[in-house]
């Protein structure tokens, strides 16, 4: 597969390994990593919808000489292997997902501490991810703040096991959010005209079988590109961004491929009803997140309709909204760049998030 060739042989080129990890989900997660040692937090760098871990390119050089990476491909989107299961919505779900990617993670990193005759003190990471990744980025992080709080109703009612991070030995020091709002108010912003037409793709994609035969006529290769030039930018610049190193060629490659485009779209359908309806559950017990944030977004796309830094300050915990621009920090990326902020405006993202890490590094 070019694409999968194409990606390796980039982040070979920059000095990252690639790694191929079976996960107890049974997807084989690919992943690019660069270690600075144990004492070294591991920034995770996930990729978004129509993408893949391609879409990092630009952000890995000015960030692999200060925080260990981790940029995996997310199962399902063409790399990766998909989640089967009999009920395929709920195994696609972003705690799902996410679960198979700290344990790719730890296996990478060799972080797991059964293996070992001696005690490791947790790996340090943070959250990283744009579009789709940001949203497993969150999950991860209220389910990290809220441990006894996300297990099933079946774990609560038994013996329950530890927690995913416990097990792996990891911790979590802060998160960084790529052009999203909580899954649940996008939802609500629907009621917008203009947001909902901007976003049609979402109810289409939560349709998973009708959404497969009807991108499969379109063209999945097709689907892909115009997807990317109907949500970036009006700079002049964007455009020419997001196609350079001929990116589109290898997402619209991906992309190409019935099997990607099913999965992709349980990614949709998990983000529906499912999880729109365990957001609200989270926000009725106060459940959110109580790590470092920081989100970034597209003033002249998500920010153009919605207070994106005020939506999130209801969904962060108090205490982080103590200490505006310490522990939670909104920061809207203008000059006309759109959704696709790591290729259209690397150049503003990557010292925002060099920022931020040394912050949670360092405490100042």
């Amino acid at each position: 597969m070019a694409a999968a060739q194409t990606t390796r042989s980039l982040y070979s080129s920059l000095g990252l390994t690639h790694n191929v990890n079976k996960t107890s989900s049974g997807s084989e997660v690919h992943s690019y990593i660069s270690d600075l040692g144990p004492d070294v937090p591991i920034l995770t760098l996930i990729h978004g919808y129509p993408q893949s871990a391609y879409e990092w390119r630009r952000v890995v050089p000015a960030l692999k000489d200060r925080v260990s990476l981790f940029v995996p491909e997310l199962p399902g989107y063409g790399i990766s292997t998909p989640i089967k299961d009999k009920d395929a919505i709920n195994a696609n779900t972003k705690r799902s997902v996410g679960g198979a990617l700290l344990e790719a993670l730890s296996a990478a990193f060799n972080t797991n501490t059964t293996s070992s005759s001696t005690a490791k003190a947790p790996r340090k990471v943070i959250l990283g991810g744009h579009d789709r990744g940001a949203r497993i980025c969150h999950r991860l992080a209220v389910d990290f703040s809220h441990p006894s709080e996300s297990k099933s109703e079946s774990e609560t009612n038994s013996q329950s096991p530890p927690s995913v991070y416990s097990t792996l030995n990891l911790t979590v020091i802060g998160t960084v959010l790529l052009d999203i709002i909580p899954t649940l108010e996008q939802w609500r912003a629907f009621s917008d005209p203009a947001i909902a037409q901007g976003y049609f793709h979402w109810p289409l994609l939560a349709n998973a079988e009708l959404a497969v035969d009807m991108i499969s006529a379109y063209g999945g290769a097709r689907w892909c590109r115009s997807a990317h030039m109907r949500i970036s930018g009006p700079n002049p610049q964007s455009a020419a961004k997001i196609q350079a190193d001929n990116a589109l060629d290898v997402y619209a490659e991906l992309f190409d491929d019935k099997d990607t485009l099913y999965y992709t779209s349980l990614d949709y359908a998990a983000g529906a009803a499912p999880e729109a309806e365990e957001q609200r559950r989270d926000q009725e017990a106060d459940r959110k997140v109580a790590v470092p944030i920081l989100v970034m977004f597209s003033k002249a796309r998500l920010g153009a309709r919605i207070d994106v830094k005020g939506i999130w300050s209801g969904w962060v915990n108090k205490d982080m909204l103590r200490r505006d621009g310490e522990s939670y920090e909104g920061f809207g990326v203008g000059d006309g760049y759109g959704h696709y902020l790591p290729e259209e405006a690397y150049e503003i993202v990557c010292p925002k998030i060099e920022e931020f890490v040394k912050k949670v590094i360092t405490g100042r």
